[in-house]
């Protein structure tokens, strides 16, 4: 995404009066690659323009690049924010605006222009910013808050089962084990987004990245589908030995999730599971392990999301409160005798 802003500051332009000088050559060793693939982008062209004083050229292209910096970052703010959100936030986002190198991940010069009669300096640059940065001062501004519906989530799960020879094309096919966990999350009045929409808002590579942990894609996804909590993670069957004397066959189903604030761009759980089946035939096997993993996954984050969303007042030190149990999030199938789990890992980053 490359976006161009043109702002002129303290002088006209005179035309036939520039010096065009390229630095692409001495800066191009500077600018090397910008963004992985897959990743959101955060890259503008912008143009700054600065008066020069006593025939300080040097002064006068700083000033220029910093004006420079402040246009791509005003347009990165619309971007991710929209304009309606942008202008009711215009005076806070004015504080991140007076210190736009902040944010600045790199950058290289595209050209510069001097003009020695009315004593001016222009330069035009291309800026990739910190995703991380941006938001982090956003949510620190209770901005990003702003821009997502309260509990809230979305669950896109990669899934891979033993009857499959390729692997189906991500968004055509709606794994059971998110399936499984939206119905959960929708009987305890959670509101979920489906994939079929993120599908027209998200590229598939942005939902890879953030489920082999890059948070930036996550909140990415996040903000798009506005909503509070974003879920991503695997799913994969295996099969546990040949068939036994009566012809079943026992699949296990792995998956691993985490949930990602996209307000504060943290992981709130984690964890891995797995549930084993047995059936007479492989596929049916693996789909009611996929399901009861799903169910089972459930009811853990639907815990840690009602912690999150309702947090625990502090107690004082020293007085210890018992955690009182909570039967109403436990699930039947958890209780199967073919169902196991590793230990949850809460992580708060």
């Amino acid at each position: 995404m490359i976006r161009i802003l043109n702002q002129n500051t303290y002088a006209k332009i005179a035309p036939g009066l520039l010096v065009a000088v390229s630095v692409l050559f001495l800066f191009g060793c500077l600018a090397g690659p910008v963004w992985a693939r897959g990743e959101p982008q955060l890259i503008y062209e912008a143009e700054g323009k600065a008066s020069v004083k006593n025939n300080n050229y040097s002064r006068g292209r700083a000033l220029a690049m910093d004006y420079a910096f402040k246009n791509a970052l005003t347009v990165a703010l619309q971007d991710l924010l929209g304009g309606s959100a942008y202008r009711r936030n215009r005076k806070s986002l004015a504080k991140m605006l007076k210190r736009p190198k902040k944010y600045v991940k790199q950058y290289r010069f595209l050209e510069f222009y001097d003009s020695d009669v009315e004593q001016f300096s222009r330069v035009k640059l291309e800026v990739v910013f910190f995703p991380e940065a941006i938001n982090r001062t956003l949510s620190k501004l209770g901005i990003l808050a702003s821009l997502v519906k309260p509990n809230t989530a979305v669950v896109l799960v990669s899934e891979r089962s033993l009857s499959a020879e390729d692997p189906p094309d991500f968004w055509e096919y709606v794994p059971i084990a998110e399936v499984a966990m939206l119905q959960k999350f929708l009987a305890a009045g959670v509101k979920v987004t489906t994939r079929e929409k993120i599908s027209e808002m998200v590229d598939e590579s942005v939902v890879f990245e953030a489920m082999q942990g890059d948070l930036d894609a996550a909140v990415d996804i996040g903000l798009k589908a506005k909503v509070d909590i974003v879920i991503v993670g695997t799913a994969v069957t295996t099969r546990r030995g040949d068939k036994n004397a009566e012809g079943l066959t026992t699949v296990q189903a792995n998956l691993t999730l985490r949930a990602i604030s996209t307000t504060q761009s943290t992981v709130i759980a984690a964890r891995s599971d797995f549930a084993s089946v047995v059936a007479e035939e492989e596929f049916k096997g693996e789909l009611q392990a996929f399901e009861v993993v799903g169910k089972k996954m459930a009811v853990f984050f639907l815990d840690a999301m009602k912690r999150y969303w309702e947090p625990k007042p502090d107690v004082a030190v020293g007085i210890d409160k018992p955690v009182p149990e909570n039967p109403d999030l436990l699930d039947p199938d958890s209780s199967s005798p073919y169902s196991g789990s590793t230990p949850s890992i809460m992580e708060d980053l």
